[in-house]
């Protein structure tokens, strides 16, 4: 129950702590309604599992640039996303941004992407969660489960929360507020980006 407990605890403030993949899932909301932004809170689900099994596999032995490349490239790859969605704010349209399909597919897809780029899941489960994970392990299998599951419970019903009160307010704000709120998505995502690739860039050398 401790086990349970703790993963529910990280997972939740993992959830909701600003960050690339939160910013990209309240963007992909506005733009394709609750559904998009929630298949983006699930990224993690689709990604996480080569970053746990990469991590726990090779703890103790990651190489020093490696998370410093990995940080640059997704910083990279998220200010482009928000490139990207600023781009597209200009001619934005709640009539067109509601079709649920084109845009939910298209949210699960670039927010996977984003998330297995990102340097956070994989700083994460090497500095804290690996080890924490490898340590209730030996004390008992079931713990350990119960703690990655509780953890992910909460990181993506976190997310998903935020999508569906995103997504549930667009049919209130409007094109010009619609656009407005895509600009500044897409700003935070930039900055994100932008972080991401400032923090790691010295550690190349």
């Amino acid at each position: 129950m401790e086990a349970l407990l703790l993963g529910l605890s990280i997972g939740f403030a993992a959830g909701i702590s600003p960050g690339p993949l939160l910013f990209l899932v309240i963007t992909s909301a506005l733009r394709g309604g609750w559904r998009a932004g929630a298949l983006a809170a699930c990224a993690p689900l689709v990604t996480d599992l080569l970053v746990v099994a990469g991590t726990l596999l090779v703890l103790d032995h990651l190489p020093h640039r490696a998370l410093a490349v990995l940080g640059v490239v997704g910083g990279v790859v998220v200010a482009w996303t928000g490139v990207q969605t600023y781009r597209d704010a200009t001619r934005a349209s709640l009539a067109r941004g509601r079709e649920p399909a084109p845009p939910a597919a298209h949210a699960l897809r670039r927010a996977a992407t984003v998330n297995l780029l990102s340097p956070h899941p994989w700083i994460s489960w090497a500095t804290a969660l690996g080890p924490l994970t490898l340590h209730t392990w030996r004390g008992g299998h079931g713990a350990a489960v119960a703690l990655v599951a509780g953890f992910y419970v909460t990181l993506v019903g976190a997310k998903v929360a935020v999508a569906v009160l995103a997504g549930g307010t667009g049919h209130r704000l409007g094109d010009r507020g619609y656009r407005l709120a895509l600009r500044v998505a897409a700003v935070l995502l930039v900055a994100a980006g932008a972080a991401l690739a400032v923090e790691f860039a010295p550690q190349l050398r």
